[in-house]
């Protein structure tokens, strides 16, 4: 098995072919969920944690050399 172009430890792996995509998938898609319920309620917050997603989180989930730990907002 080829090993994940990410940033993880030899044999994370597993049996799939890169999980650390389908994580950083996933992580963003429930921040985006999280947004959006959150978009009910108009704070000053709201903003930067737009920004937070749309620009960190989406440049963390597509970085090869990026540690697995998210981002901070």
């Amino acid at each position: 098995m080829a090993q994940s172009k990410y940033k993880r430890p030899l044999g994370f792996e597993g049996v799939q072919s890169d999980p650390e995509e389908s994580y950083r998938a996933g992580y963003q898609h429930g921040t985006r969920v999280m947004l959006r319920f959150l978009e009910d309620s108009d704070t000053p917050d709201m903003d930067r944690l737009k920004d937070w997603i749309d620009k960190e989180l989406t440049a963390w989930r597509h970085d090869y050399e990026a540690v697995p730990v998210p981002p901070a907002p």
